[in-house]
């Protein structure tokens, strides 16, 4: 029987395209993009960076600064433009104040209410500074939902995706065997690769239609588009006290 499931945060249980959309307008710059879909192509690349750059960011090569500068920087180069460090500022300044406005994607409430009527913990593994993965926490009201003991910040806890070590570093914390323990996130190689290499059960939340990378054809994982077709998905092993089939 599944006894906990934990979440990406980041573009998983809030759509983080939404305060990029608004960061873009905000900046001035959305007259560079002539409709949505060439500024969720830039978002997309942004997040491509930003998993790319994060590993030397946590081996101490590179500030978090300097992260969010060369990820910008790099995903707008992608698309033939130069964005003078300024304005990449600028934008990351306007996405950060737009973030505190964000909401729990549509169907995340009725998915926890399944999984805590069916006595199934709920926690949450994150990359990035706690304060600023804190104030997303409290914008979207998670603290309603689980403990902040169930809450695992990479920079809270010295260990960041995609190393495996932060799926097991939890598991202990748990007491929980890892096939007891299921994994929702949106990144492949942020979320998906480690949890199940850790030996969790994976869910790609895949609402983006991302590809999984050829080298790595080995990893198992379940795959939705919505956050509705999660559970679903929880792996079943019998009856449950609830009566829930998980």
């Amino acid at each position: 029987m599944i006894k906990a499931v934990f979440f990406d945060l980041d573009d998983t249980l809030y759509d983080q395209l939404q305060p990029f959309l608004m960061a873009i307008q905000t900046a001035g710059i959305g007259g560079l993009f002539s409709d949505r879909l060439q500024i969720e192509d830039l978002y997309k690349r942004l997040r491509r960076h930003s998993d790319r750059l994060w590993e030397r960011h946590v081996s101490g090569l590179m500030s978090l600064e300097e992260l969010r500068f060369e990820r910008t920087a790099a995903a707008f180069l992608d698309i033939g433009i130069n964005i003078s460090e300024q304005t990449a500022l600028q934008l990351q300044q306007n996405y950060e104040r737009e973030q505190k406005q964000i909401a729990l994607r549509e169907g995340v409430e009725p998915l926890f209410e399944q999984l805590e009527a069916c006595g199934i913990r709920i926690g949450l593994i994150t990359n990035g500074p706690v304060e600023h993965q804190m104030i997303k926490i409290r914008a979207l009201g998670l603290l309603n939902w689980m403990d902040e003991q169930a809450i695992y910040i990479s920079d809270g806890i010295g260990i960041a995706k995609p190393d495996p070590e932060v799926f097991h570093h939890v598991r202990l914390q748990t007491c929980c065997e890892p096939e007891r323990l299921v994994y929702v996130g949106d990144a492949w190689h942020n979320d998906i690769v480690p949890s199940y290499r850790a030996g969790w059960n994976s869910i790609w939340l895949n609402g983006r239609l991302q590809q999984p990378r050829a080298e790595e054809s080995d990893v198992e994982y379940m795959e939705c588009r919505t956050i509705n077709e999660i559970m679903p998905l929880i792996p079943s092993s019998g009856k449950s006290e609830t009566g829930c089939l998980l």
